[in-house]
């Protein structure tokens, strides 16, 4: 019996206490999402948007530290016997301009700060081995406004069918599971989660929050914004020191941070960094494009030497396709358990080489005998870079560049609500609580009316679906079987007439990237009376490694291999203008191919194809208008042509990486080359046999821009002697372009040859060129390019060259853009051509 007494007073005297309160500045303002952090339990939490926090602790003594950025931390001491109400005000940070030894540099004291921090970028990143952390993650979102077109459109039917309304707040909770081990792999699993989405896609399977995994230290965050701590970061930024403060004796120093110019990929704001070690302390860093204005907050706190993220805050404030919309993501990260990697605990001290031009000469002489000791020395920038290469080449090289898992408990979507009252620990405000007992109430109907409805949430079939096309889920997160029934494909041109079609997709997904599905399509041309159609089964399986795809049945191709006139616009210019550009065959066909990516280097792809082709006749003279105009003939007729077709190509990327997600693999190569071969063979009544050879990249120019090229050359072994297998270039006769690597002014069909060829396609995208000096166009989302393309190639044994310059605009209307361009040669007239660029 004293055994259970006691048990059950122990019990009691660890129940739960509430601390809560408000947090204000010193101004009087609230502090939303402020961090609330208790150090002695290595547990914290947030203030909610109007500045109230809550936390549950055990009874006796804590430490609690309140923290806001650009503010100073306030340590309070609470001894807790019951619950306890504590408002705190927190003041500015009291951030001075000291006195910065710049020796006899004429320049502000930031440059030699931002130089060392980003010496040190690196060695952050191999700064922990494993870490472990507990995040809650919460998603808000509402649409604010909705134009009078788009609200034509879709606006009723959003509301309708996906229960979207206007004005409506929209929360999405989280409570996680994070380990990180490097260099790169993480796992996270979802504890528990919460949202008040409307019943409609909250059945289809709500989105999973994850924690913000963004590092600064990275070159790029978000996929392509450059971080201010990037080795380029100089090339686009501007640095100012604004002061320092002390924190638990170390200096703590506000660097402001300013784009050397207008860019949609460039922060604006503050960086807070810890001098000595050059760390992140915290930073508000923002960035503005063609969509929205996008601001980032991040707070860290110190745990076992290394300074780790406790606070995200991000906000985003859309306004772009006619609708304008407000989004918040915070994550509170808190119960760290780390591990440091042991090579790295004692951090090197960095010498301003500019400062101590002399003892910088000797360090730099110093022989590098053990890496991992050299790190606890005194080092230049350049000596840092040069040990850590070092270590890179001692450590064992990792198979992925990312490598990513998020998995669900299984009972996640229905904790109780005391378990969320312990676990978010973040107060609620009044609109999210109204919104979480209209989503309760909507969801309690919409199951009478799913017990009710014996075909469950499945979806059903709709006479408009005949017309406009749909895909049906029936599993959940991409996972289970999908069908797709395509919308109408009309057509019009010389051979068909008018032509319409439509296709049907089945596919199962067992996992990301391990699917197997099956379709078909038909098509029937009015004019021409006949119908065609294929049907296709393929395999993906292996972690996204292997695919095998067999096909057959009856298609209609274009005469030009490259397909160069999309069927849309042909359509129009056939229609409308009584010009048309289709120029078509009949292929009866079976053929199989099989991709496998070897590696993330390698890659080979096969096809076996046995194929029947006939050529076809135009059955239509003209279109609607202009029926003075007649229509080109389709060509030579030629005989039927039966033929087995084969080809193997291979591509290496020596650079490229595995990226995983959820065990599905993806190519990452986003620095090298990619070099494609190919051997095709043909037997039967056209025999030929051709290689190719061809070349690609893109080449971060850093502040000038982008380069690209892409080169090929060919040549037939044995020439085929039909004009379908000639080879073809995708040319242009249209005022309209939609795809690059493309020749913008050349015929469609007047270099087509069965000779050798060289050609190539090179682009530089500048980041600031002519228009976009305009910082109001840049932001827009204007881009400019400058381009050249060359092709040499012989037709009846003489050699033609033929070069092509331009200038284009993209980002006009959003969707949009222009080409200029200026062919040379004589293929075609020497003057100028303005081309629409359409976005597909």
């Amino acid at each position: 019996m004293k055994p259970l007494l006691l048990l059950l007073c122990t019990c009691i005297g660890l129940q739960a206490q509430t601390l809560s309160g408000t947090i204000r500045s010193n101004k009087g303002e609230l502090m939303p999402f402020s961090s609330i952090w208790v150090t002695n339990l290595n547990k914290g939490t947030l203030a909610n948007e109007e500045g109230k926090y809550a936390i549950q602790l055990p009874k006796g003594e804590h430490e609690v530290v309140f923290r806001f950025l650009g503010h100073t931390p306030k340590s309070h001491k609470v001894n807790l016997s019951g619950d306890l109400s504590l408002d705190v005000v927190l003041a500015e940070e009291t951030v001075t301009l000291q006195d910065v030894n710049v020796g006899g540099l004429k320049e502000d004291p930031a440059i030699g700060m931002m130089r060392r921090m980003i010496s040190m970028a690196p060695f952050h990143l191999k700064e922990i081995d494993r870490y472990a952390a507990k995040g809650y993650v919460k998603g808000a979102g509402k649409i604010t406004s909705i134009s009078k077109v788009m609200n034509a459109l879709i606006g009723k039917k959003m509301e309708k069918e996906a229960g979207i309304k206007v004005g409506s707040t929209y929360v999405l909770e989280g409570i996680n599971q994070i380990t990180y081990t490097r260099p790169n792999k993480i796992d996270e699993k979802v504890l528990s989660n919460r949202n008040n989405l409307p019943a409609v896609l909250k059945n289809s399977g709500a989105p999973n929050l994850r924690i913000t995994q963004t590092n600064f230290y990275q070159p790029k965050v978000w996929g392509s914004l450059i971080s201010p701590i990037s080795p380029s970061a100089f090339s686009f930024y501007h640095f100012a020191y604004l002061g320092s403060f002390q924190l638990n004796g170390q200096t703590v120093s506000k660097i402001q941070v300013k784009p050397k110019s207008t860019s949609d990929d460039l922060f604006e704001g503050t960086l807070s960094i810890v001098e000595d070690t050059w760390s992140i302390y915290s930073f508000s860093l923002a960035f503005r494009n063609s969509q929205g204005y996008y601001t980032f907050q991040q707070q860290n706190a110190l745990f076992q030497g290394v300074w780790m993220p406790v606070n995200y805050d991000v906000n985003v404030n859309f306004d772009a396709m006619g609708f304008g919309a407000t989004f918040r993501y915070i994550t509170q990260v808190k119960e760290y358990s780390i591990k440091v990697n042991p090579a790295f605990v004692v951090k090197p001290t960095i010498i301003e080489e500019r400062l101590h031009k002399d003892w910088a000469k000797e360090i730099n002489k110093e022989k590098i005998t053990t890496p991992k000791l050299a790190l606890g020395k005194e080092l230049t920038r350049k000596k840092l870079k040069k040990v850590l290469k070092e270590i890179d080449k001692e450590e064992k090289k990792e198979e992925f560049s990312s490598d990513y898992t998020i998995t669900v408990d299984s009972s996640a979507a229905i904790k109780k609500e005391e378990y969320w009252e312990a676990e978010r620990q973040v107060p609620l405000t009044e609109a999210e609580v109204k919104g979480y007992k209209e989503a309760d109430s909507l969801s309690v109907q919409d199951e009478k009316k799913r017990l009710k409805d014996s075909v469950n949430a499945l979806p059903r079939f709709r006479y408009g679906d005949i017309w406009s096309g749909r895909i049906y889920n029936y599993g959940q997160k991409g996972l289970g079987a999908r069908l797709a029934l395509s919308g109408f494909q009309n057509g019009y041109n010389a051979v068909d007439g008018y032509s319409l079609g439509r296709g049907v997709d089945y596919r199962y997904t067992y996992k990301l990237s391990d699917y197997w599905g099956s379709g078909f399509d038909v098509r029937y041309a009015f004019s021409r009376k006949a119908w065609n159609g294929s049907a296709y089964v393929e395999r993906n399986w292996d972690e996204n490694r292997q695919r095998i795809h067999l096909s057959g049945g009856s298609a209609i191709q274009q005469i030009n291999s490259t397909e160069p006139v999309p069927a849309i616009v042909n359509l129009y210019y056939a229609l409308f203008l009584s010009q048309n550009y289709l120029k078509l065959y009949q292929k009866d066909f079976v053929k199989l191919t099989y991709g496998m990516q070897m590696s993330s280097k390698w890659n080979l792809n096969t096809t076996l194809e046995f194929r029947s082709r006939t050529s076809l006749e135009n059955h239509e003279e003209n279109g609607f208008f202009y029926k003075e105009r007649r229509f080109e003939s389709n060509g030579l007729p030629f005989a039927t042509s039966k033929q087995w077709y084969g080809s193997l190509i291979f591509r290496y990327q020596p650079f490229a990486t595995w990226r995983r997600y959820n065990g599905s693999r993806r190519l990452s190569n986003e620095v090298g080359p990619t070099i494609t071969g190919a051997y095709e063979q043909a037997f039967g009544d056209d025999t030929y046999n051709k290689v190719s050879l061809q070349v690609s990249q893109s080449i971060s120019l850093a502040n000038w821009g982008e380069f690209n090229y892409r080169i090929t050359a060919a040549h037939f072994i044995n020439k085929p002697s039909l004009l379908v297998d000639y080879q073809h270039f995708k040319g242009n006769e249209v005022n309209v372009s939609t795809v690059s690597s493309s020749f913008l002014a050349l015929p469609y069909y007047s270099l087509s040859n069965s000779g050798d060829h060289f050609k190539a396609f090179i682009t530089w995208e500048p980041r600031k060129f002519v228009l976009t000096q305009n910082a109001f166009l840049s932001l827009y989302g204007l881009k400019e390019k400058v381009g050249y393309s060359y092709l040499q190639t012989a037709v009846n044994s003489q050699v033609i060259h033929y070069q092509e310059f331009s200038y284009g605009l993209t980002g006009i209307g959003k969707i949009l853009g222009l080409d200029l361009v200026y062919p040379m040669g004589n293929v075609v007239p020497e003057k100028w051509k303005v081309l629409v660029r359409l976005p597909f």
